[in-house]
Formats: structure tokens, sequence, C-alpha cells
């Protein structure tokens, strides 16, 4: 029989798959549009009441807290999903999974904060130019904890393909989260914006977990309870090599590029970049959103089907892309009036660089469908080496490339590393995606 040929069930099963599919991206755009507006009444407050340089700071606490989150909680996650997806009938070992992940991350989270406590006054030096600032770092360990918590949980309701919770959980939260940040930026300016920077986290993981005990027919909180599983521990590490790579490069490489603008070109220069990269941020999340809601589990329950997985991905590439694409030449075309509205008169030099983040914003969403297939094929060698050339690429590209073309310097370095990661990926997973066929049409080859 050929590969990928209809086996009794398949069709009620594809059927299945493409009204998760539907209700994915349904709530997915749901989620996306409502986190759309409220980034940009927040990018709004932000930039009226803190300015260019304002923006720069309050994001780079906002990517310190990402880079711990993913560092410590992104494999604990991917891993769960991962793994209960693939064994999606066996209650007793998705507790076990889950039970262990969370002991995992406690674990982790303590050690991080107390390491946190100790170099506080120095890393509030570096990141915020200011040590007062000390109290903000030290405490970071809560929002990645509460943030790790939140993932766990939308985690589960996804392999339950309970979107619909995913997405009430995610509106709610992000409401919440405009509802705190933009009255302390307002109020209490810098200092106000930054604490609440902290404390969305919270509300998040309060709005999953309140959303799970009330809603759920498919989760339950007791599910994370439990002893630790050494077994199920040993398969969680197994993310971790490609995972800690993924959840720690991007995000220092930002952190890196804005310090590269800030000490070339100004506190303000750095903050315009960071404005056109917020205001790209605040659109991909429309695919992002969608796209994470079903994509991992979906190659979980594919993972024995090397057809039906690689119609998935290669599905999932064209649409994400096509539709990033999309989104992009809109923002072109109407850029002028966007970076008006969204920032003020004051951000003028953003509408000059859109174009060439839009270009890169392209070449990211491919290379990161592309890079997740990777994490879900297991190719831990090539994730791990492609997200540090292409994460490297960025750094130094900007570093040569600023001295000589200014912010666009950075902009084309991240067009560099968008290029990079993608070519790279389609390369890693050339047998998967496109294997040779058997004279016989027996299907792809091993």
């Amino acid at each position: 029989m050929q590969v990928g040929a209809e086996l009794p069930g398949r069709p009620e099963a594809g059927r299945a798959r493409s009204a998760l599919i539907a209700r994915a991206f349904g709530w997915g755009s749901s989620m996306a549009l409502v986190r759309l507006a409220c980034s940009f009444i927040s990018i709004k407050v932000t930039a009226v009441v803190l300015g260019p340089a304002g923006l720069a700071l309050v994001a780079q606490l906002g990517s310190f807290i990402t880079l711990l989150q993913s560092m410590l909680g992104q494999a604990l996650v991917t891993g769960t999903v991962r793994l209960s997806a693939e064994h999606g009938e066996d209650a007793a070992l998705r507790h076990r999974v889950r039970a262990t992940a969370l002991r995992l991350a406690v674990a982790l989270v303590l050690t991080a904060t107390v390491l946190l406590a100790v170099l506080a006054a120095p890393l509030a030096g570096w990141l915020l130019t200011d040590a007062a600032y000390a109290p903000l770092i030290a405490l970071a360990g809560l929002a990645v904890a509460a943030a790790i918590a939140t993932d766990l949980m939308h985690g589960a309701l996804g392999v339950s393909k309970e979107v619909g919770l995913i997405g009430r959980s995610t509106i709610g939260a992000t409401l919440l989260g405009l509802a705190v940040f933009a009255p302390s930026a307002w109020l209490w300016g810098l200092t106000g914006a930054l604490w609440a920077s902290l404390a969305v986290f919270g509300g998040a993981a309060l709005v999953a977990a309140l959303v799970v005990h009330t809603r759920s027919k498919g989760v339950n909180l007791r599910e994370f309870l439990g002893p630790f599983d050494r077994d199920a521990a040993v398969r969680l590490a197994g993310f971790y090599p490609m995972l800690i790579v993924n959840g720690a490069l991007p995000p220092l490489a930002l952190i890196l590029v804005r310090d590269t603008l800030a000490g070339a070109m100004g506190l303000e220069a750095a903050g315009y970049w960071q404005a056109a990269w917020r205001l790209s941020e605040a659109y991909q999340a429309v695919i992002i959103s969608s796209v994470t809601l079903f994509f991992m589990p979906s190659l979980g329950e594919n993972a024995r089907e090397p057809a039906a997985w690689r119609r998935q991905v290669l599905r999932t590439l064209a649409a994400a892309t096509g539709a990033t694409a999309l989104l992009a030449v809109a923002i072109f075309v109407l850029r002028e009036p966007v970076v008006h509205l969204v920032l003020s008169a004051r951000f003028e030099p953003v509408i000059t660089l859109m174009p060439l983040q839009l270009a890169g914003d392209v070449l990211k969403v491919s290379g990161w469908i592309l890079g997740m297939a990777l994490v879900g094929a297991l190719r831990t060698r090539w994730f791990v080496a492609i997200v540090a050339l292409a994460m490297a690429g960025f750094v130094a590209g900007t570093r040569a490339l600023v001295p000589w073309l200014g912010l666009e310097g950075a902009q084309w370095a991240y067009i560099g590393a968008g290029a990079l990661q993608t070519s790279l990926g389609a390369f890693a997973l050339r047998d998967r995606l496109w294997p040779a066929r058997e004279i016989s049409g027996s299907g792809p080859a091993p």
C-alpha cells in the first residue's frame, strides 16, 4: 500500500484535524487582534509618556524576562506538549510528565531567583542604566515562574484541543495586562511601566488557572501535582539542547543589538529601532498566535506518519509565510499613518525603517516554522547550529553595518539572519519535506 493512502478512519481524522486548524486560526486571529489593539494602545502610551528612550528601557526589561522564561521553561513546555500529544490516550503518562515538568520548573526558577537577587544591582545598571532598579531584577524570578505556569496550562489545553479556552485565557490576560500597564505608565512614568511589566505575568497566570479550573473538561490542575518521575525528566531534558538555545539566543540577541545601537547612536536612536520592532511584533502575533495553538501538538500526533507530518509542515509554512507577507504589504502601504497613529510624530524616523523591517519579518516567520519542525523531528544538532548562526549573524551584522548604514544596518542584519535561518532550515529538513521517491512509487525513502 502506498504511504499516505487512505486508511479506515483516516478521512474522519483528517476532517477532525481540519476542524481543529480552523478553530485554531479563528481563536488565534481573535487573540492576535485583541493583542494587536492592546499593543497599539500600550505602545502609544509608552511613546507619548516615556518617549523613545523609555520605550527602549521597557523593552530591555521585557527581553530579559523573555530570555529567562525561554531558557528555563520553553523546553519543559514544548516537551510536555510533544510527549502528551504523542501519547494522548495514556492519562497516567500525561500526569507523570506534567507533574515532573512543574517540579523541574520550580527548581529551576528558585535557582534563578537566588542568582538574580545576588546580581540585581549590576544587572539593573547594565539593562536599565540605573542600579536603583535592582529590586525589579531581584523579583523578576516571580514573573518568570508565572510565565512558565501560564505556558504549561495553555500547552495542556492545546493537547486536549480546547483551543477556545486558550483564546479566552489569552484575551482575558491581555485586557488585564493593558488595564494594569497603561495607568501605571501614565501615572508613575518609567518606574510604573517597569513594575507593571512584571505584574502582567502574574495576572496572566491567575487568569489561565481560573479558566482551567472552571471551564476545562480535559485538563485538571491536579494533573500538575504529583511525584517526580525520573524517566519523564530524562525525556523532557532531551528537549533542552535545542530549546535552551532557541530560548536564550533570540532575546539575548535583541538585548545586544539594542545595546549596540544605544552605544553607537544613543538611547533615543535605539528607541526608534525598538519602535519598529514593536510594530512588527504586534502584527506577527496574528500569525504566531494562530500557528502556536495547533502546530506542535499536530507534529506530535503525526510523528509516526511521515506523509501527514510533511503535509502539515508544508501547509503551515505556506499559510504562515503568505499571511505574513500580505500583512507586511498592507503595513508598508500604510506605514506613515500607522506610525503617526500608533506612535507619534516624534517617531518619524520609524517610517523609513519599516520597509526593511517588514521584509525581515517574512523571513523570520518562515524560519520560525522550519525551526519548530526541526524541534518536532528532534533534529537537535541542526536546530542548535542554525539558531546560533542566525543570531550570531544578527548581532555581528548589526555591529558591522551600523557604523556604515546607521539604524538601517540593524535592519539589513535582521534580513540576513532571517534568510540564513530559512535556507538552512529547509536544507536540514530536505529529507523529510522533499523525500526521494522509490521507482515503484511506494512512498518516501526513510
